[in-house]
């Protein structure tokens, strides 16, 4: 059993090498999501494989499988708003709070314009939404065994019983819709920024 009888460095680089993270990738592209949104996919994905592979019990997976999805999908609305702003010439950011409908209602009008506003698609994806935030509705939920003002337990909204493969089932249909969204709205966001360079040029050359 390790134990901590030794000085130990717990970031950084080490054997073996195949294990070492790269974290500079993401801090030198300041309005790139990709690792961060991809990366709590991942591991949603590995911890329910091994859930599914019997390698404990679900009743200890649930609350870390639950929040690793719920953080993977605020951080994908988050980066569709971030990303539909910009398509739209206004400025790249968003909102700071965990409330998966409000971003949902702001990323929404984003996600329409790459198909049909009316399709299915988007009220099964709200309902999802809804039914998470009703469980957890700040992002902590499945992170504390107690509610914010230490009053009461957390989860007080949730079923007694949760199927890890029809929580993750939808979770990763969620996923791929979000991930088409923007990756939609990255190719228009290249396409403008090509267009303005374009124009830039044709500008600077007759000066």
């Amino acid at each position: 059993m390790l134990w901590p009888d030794v000085p130990r460095v717990g970031f950084g680089p080490d054997e073996p090498h195949h294990l070492d993270a790269c974290v500079g990738w993401m801090q030198s592209r300041p309005r790139d999501m990709e690792g961060y949104v991809a990366g709590y996919r991942r591991a949603a994905v590995a911890l329910f494989r091994a859930a599914e592979a019997g390698d404990g019990s679900p009743d200890y997976f649930v609350f870390p499988l639950a929040f690793l999805w719920r953080h993977h999908l605020e951080l994908a609305l988050k980066d569709v708003i971030a990303t539909g702003r910009a398509v739209a010439g206004d400025e790249w950011g968003f909102p700071a709070h965990h409330r998966l409908i409000d971003l949902w209602r702001e990323a929404r009008p984003h996600v329409a314009q790459c198909g049909d506003p009316a399709a299915p698609e988007l009220a099964n994806v709200e309902a999802n939404l809804r039914e998470f935030e009703g469980i957890d509705p700040g992002s902590d939920a499945f992170r504390y065994p107690l509610n914010r003002d230490r009053t009461d337990r957390s989860l007080s909204n949730a079923p007694e019983h949760v199927n890890l493969r029809a929580l993750h089932i939808a979770m990763e249909a969620l996923a791929n819709f979000l991930s088409a969204v923007r990756s939609e709205l990255g190719c228009r966001l290249d396409f403008n920024m090509q267009a303005e360079a374009e124009m830039q040029r044709a500008h600077d050359q007759n000066e």
